[in-house]
């Protein structure tokens, strides 16, 4: 079967540099144009990972006062992770539709 219409292009990255300490230097880093949309959500779900395991910890050891400020920032890390890997899973099963 021919389509008349080819599929659109895939979404990819734009560039885009960070690291400027809030504009007090030039950026150091940057997101590299044309990184495939589910490439970016792997390193992000990683970066995610390691934030909330590394907030965990501050959880399990901050004093009161601290603590509610750690476990808010643990549950929004969670809602984002949990968005991320949502995302992930779609564009696997897309792609398992696609093959």
């Amino acid at each position: 079967m021919i389509k008349p219409v080819p599929d659109p292009p895939l979404p990819t990255t734009a560039h885009t540099h960070f690291a400027t300490c809030n504009g007090h230097h030039p950026p150091l880093l940057a997101v590299c144009d044309g990184a495939s949309m589910e490439d970016a959500l792997v390193h992000l779900s990683t970066s995610l990972t390691s934030a909330y395991e590394t907030n965990f910890q501050v959880c399990e050891s901050a004093d009161p006062p601290t603590c509610g400020l750690a476990w808010a920032t643990q549950h929004s890390l969670e809602i984002a992770l949990a968005l991320v890997d949502s995302l992930l899973k779609g564009c696997l099963k897309k792609a398992e539709v696609a093959e």
